[in-house]
């Protein structure tokens, strides 16, 4: 999350003025996040987050609105799409698409306990067993062939370690295959900032715009990567093995899921390792922007790449 896209009070009460969610009193910019405009909104009769896309077409969108309706319709707890009073929930704001969710109570977690990646692992398994049913389908346009073309679009910025690195990488993931492991619609992106906790047993998803069809593994080590590590990025053997048990209570790994979550692990550093590369030098411009530091999936990818875990 981020502001790219700059509103007024007043294009904002227009924008509002065709949705029953009472009196506009005020918004704030959310610096979180890197690819969407998003406020939070206050009104005289609720709280909200308004997203305003960036890079998403109104072709695309209506896949994340309707998994977060299906998720929400199936007791998960995630943001709920707000319609309008023309039964429309994606509206143009400054001719951007947008959209408004209901907000979730709850705040990120700083510390992470054993605890949290445990509930953050029943609940992921809980949202996989869901997805199964549901029926649409979306593409994952940040596999390797987007790693491999992005790559290729920074390479003369990149020092010959890191290309070095990274080619390595992808030659490696080029001959170990996952793809005919369980799949589902996935979160895709479950980093902590996109976990809400009333308490340490009650997590809440937020952000589904890179939710696709794809195994369920890399969910997990997208997840595993960010929740279960220590201060290094190394993989902190309590808190994965919680993560698992939390997740198996839900949904039981098959025995070639857990053969491969080491390929998985060293495959979504690399997916982010190489989005923050690629975030950085394009030279984004936003008028609040919070800049990840590609160094720490680049740490996480060295150590996925000399230490194969095992569950």
């Amino acid at each position: 999350m981020a502001v790219y896209t700059s509103i007024t009070k007043e294009e904002l009460k227009e924008f509002l003025s065709d949705f029953d969610v009472g009196a506009l009193q005020s918004f704030d910019g959310i610096s979180s996040g890197v690819t969407n405009t998003n406020y939070l909104v206050t009104t005289s009769l609720n709280k909200y987050i308004l997203t305003v896309f960036e890079h998403h077409s109104m072709d695309e969108l209506p896949f994340f609105i309707n998994l977060m309706t299906f998720l929400s319709g199936h007791n998960i707890d995630c943001p709920n799409p707000i319609l309008n009073n023309k039964k429309k929930s994606i509206n143009l704001l400054k001719s951007k698409p947008a959209l408004l969710v209901s907000f979730l109570n709850g705040s990120e977690v700083k510390e992470i306990n054993e605890l949290h990646c445990f509930a953050v692992g029943k609940a992921l398994a809980k949202m996989h067993n869901i997805t199964k049913s549901f029926s649409e389908k979306r593409k994952n346009d940040r596999g390797l062939g987007w790693i491999e073309e992005k790559y290729f679009a920074i390479k003369s910025k990149l020092t010959s370690i890191e290309k070095n690195m990274i080619e390595l990488e992808i030659d490696f993931l080029n001959h170990h295959h996952v793809g005919d492991l369980p799949k589902s619609t996935i979160h895709g992106d479950l980093f902590r900032d996109n976990v809400l906790f009333l308490d340490e047993r009650s997590p809440s998803f937020i952000d589904f715009y890179y939710a696709c069809d794809e195994v369920l593994v890399f969910d997990i080590a997208i997840a595993m990567n960010d929740w279960c590590i220590d201060e290094d990025g190394a993989i902190e053997k309590n808190k994965s093995t919680q993560f698992i048990e939390g997740y198996e209570t839900e949904r039981a790994l098959d025995k070639e899921e857990k053969v491969c979550m080491p390929i998985a692990l060293r495959w979504a550093a690399l997916r982010f390792y190489i989005s923050r590369l690629e975030h950085i030098h394009s030279s984004p411009s936003a008028e609040i922007l919070a800049i990840k530091n590609p160094d720490q999936f680049k740490n996480i990818l060295i150590d996925r790449q000399v230490t194969e875990y095992r569950f």
